[in-house]
């Protein structure tokens, strides 16, 4: 084109400042836009007069596709990870919950899934059964909460110690008994406990909030109880969309005091199920915004947020 005299006169002082990037960005546009050679034959001359300017598109077919963006990584959230949950769940709040979200953990404990994550990212609301607070009958009004996380005993205890060490299913929520009417004993009142916190949280979580539950399959008596089926099946007839699931496998081997036979395979993961409250059947496009990070209210300063809102509701 130089050769030719068919470069536009106002292209170049550009090609003369700096050739080499003048040439890679005409190569870069012939490969990623897909245009076809300019036929010189049918380009007309160009009058030397400084003033008339040839489109360079004009006898030229550009597609309208565009340049793909990104990077190439390995560097990436992963579905399976083999260590503990305080590696993951930092992971997982990292693709669903905006930094500055209100994060409700309804079944906080001790705090094990926070100890990885950055003070003041998130208005963390601590509750648990310990605290006052059944995850059943949360103190919060509808619509308020961005995010909530819920992580229950997930294991009954037939009479012996077994799982007791797990937030103490058994004399929390005495899932062995049945009680206030209910007929579900030993894993179908686990499925109640889950379902009808579901159902709560459905209530309290904004329009795109996020439900993060924590699960793990198990073999109630003798019979394979896929509990991670179970609850995306109830959750998603009760208006939740599925958006991803969690493999974390334990780092040691889990054993049993006494074998006669073994049944079934032992189990040694468990899940993180994520699921968003959407009342139009959008699709998940990953975060789009960070709110500014806020300073993270104490527990006291959390309680005296939740003890108001309780009273409120229960007026």
């Amino acid at each position: 084109m130089i050769l030719v005299d068919r470069i536009p006169r106002k292209w170049r002082p550009a090609i003369k400042k700096d050739p080499q990037e003048a040439a890679y960005l005409i190569r870069e546009s012939l490969e990623e836009y897909g245009a076809e050679t300019v036929d010189v034959r049918k380009t007309p001359s160009l009058p030397d007069d400084g003033k008339t300017v040839i489109d360079p598109d004009q006898n030229s077919t550009r597609s309208k596709r565009k340049s793909p963006k990104g990077i190439s990584t390995n560097d990436l959230v992963f579905s399976a990870h083999l260590g503990t949950n305080d590696d993951l769940f930092p992971q997982i709040l990292s693709l669903y919950v905006a930094s500055g979200s209100t994060v409700a953990d309804i079944t906080y404990g001790k705090g094990v899934f926070w100890k990885r994550v950055q003070k003041g990212q998130y208005k963390v609301l601590p509750t648990d059964i310990t605290r006052g607070v059944d995850c059943r009958r949360l103190p919060y009004l509808e619509g308020t909460i961005d995010c909530v996380v819920f992580d229950p005993p997930y294991m009954h205890t037939p009479g012996g110690t077994a799982h007791v060490n797990h937030q103490n299913y058994e004399g929390y929520y005495r899932n062995n008994q049945a009680e206030n009417g209910s007929t579900k004993k030993y894993h179908e009142a686990v499925l109640e406990l889950y379902f009808q916190t579901g159902k709560e949280a459905y209530r309290v979580l904004r329009n795109e909030g996020i439900f993060i539950v924590k699960c793990a399959d198990e073999v109630c008596a003798n019979q394979q109880r896929l509990t991670h089926v179970e609850l995306i099946n109830q959750y998603t007839s009760d208006g939740f969309i599925i958006e991803d699931l969690f493999v974390l496998m334990r780092s040691n081997r889990p054993g049993v005091s006494r074998i006669i036979r073994q049944a079934h395979a032992r189990k040694n993961h468990s899940y993180f199920l994520v699921f968003r409250k959407s009342s139009r059947r959008t699709r998940w496009k990953g975060l789009s915004s960070r709110p500014a990070l806020s300073k993270q209210p104490t527990l006291e300063e959390s309680e005296q947020t939740v003890l108001p809102l309780f009273q409120k509701r229960s007026r």
